[in-house]
């Protein structure tokens, strides 16, 4: 495993048995709505590419009931434990171990595919849509999300943990940033057709500073915040929180708009 998947199933692994109760109200409806424009039929077997905790599985399952089949694969051992868990009730899904690049599973056995925030992270997006495409059935979906833009001004509370991070630490993970990107170009040559793109705005809820706090600790800075020398985290707490000020709502809540980008396509 490269060092930066390593480090990503390090991160996610850490932060999964808070991540749901704390990120899920701004993960799910992201899933939901994914699971939503792949019109998923009953009966019909879909895998999720970095199921997380299964902000996509879940919405997949019902959607294609107790006759259909929903896989789960992901890269962090945490999170495949956890998710497997909540879904001992449902016979339809399985979780498991998997790469992107390199998905352990037969070929042309699924008729949808979906990654939410995830396979765009990969290091070799050729690799994993070609990946992907080998499991597809002929017409096939594949459908992803990758983040867009949000108010730059959110990228100082992040800049400010940064200056505490080692700097020869490779856990620098920027959660909202992604891997070389999982282009339109790129899926047309690994065979996909009928490519689209719509945007819809995602918004992350934060009572006070401290639940933002919380969240970065329940999701893709966490293996980066525990490289900050322990004498060292208050103080960069503080910093954090600072640049966080003047963010904060007339209520004193803090409300993050981000831009998510859906798309689908077609195997051929």
């Amino acid at each position: 495993m490269s060092d930066r998947k390593a480090n990503l199933a390090r991160t996610f692994s850490l932060a999964a048995p808070e991540y749901d109760a704390v990120n899920g109200p701004f993960f799910n409806p992201i899933g939901a709505r994914l699971v939503a424009l792949a019109s998923l039929k009953p009966g019909e077997r879909v895998l999720d590419v970095g199921c997380g905790r299964g902000a996509v599985l879940f919405a997949a399952a019902t959607a294609v009931g107790p006759g259909g089949s929903a896989v789960g694969v992901d890269l962090a051992p945490g999170m495949v434990t956890a998710t497997a868990a909540d879904a001992t009730a449902l016979p339809q899904v399985t979780v498991q171990l998997g790469d992107a690049e390199a998905l352990d599973l037969p070929a042309l056995s699924f008729d949808a595919v979906l990654s939410s925030l995830a396979v765009v992270f990969t290091p070799d997006p050729a690799a994993a849509l070609a990946s992907i495409h080998r499991v597809l059935k002929p017409g096939g979906r594949f459908g992803f999300t990758a983040f867009g833009a949000e108010d730059p001004r959110w990228k100082q509370p992040t800049a400010a943990l940064s200056g505490y991070l080692p700097q020869s630490s490779c856990a620098k993970l920027h959660p909202r940033g992604q891997g070389p990107g999982v282009t339109p170009p790129l899926l047309a040559a690994a065979g996909f057709t009928g490519i689209t793109t719509v945007e819809h705005t995602a918004v992350s809820h934060y009572p006070d500073a401290e639940a933002w706090w919380r969240s970065q600790w329940a999701g893709g800075w966490r293996a980066a915040l525990e490289t900050i020398p322990p004498d060292r985290l208050p103080e960069a707490r503080e910093a954090a929180i600072a640049a966080l000020q003047p963010l904060a709502e007339p209520d004193g809540t803090y409300v993050r708009r981000t831009a998510i980008r859906y798309t689908t396509a077609t195997a051929r």
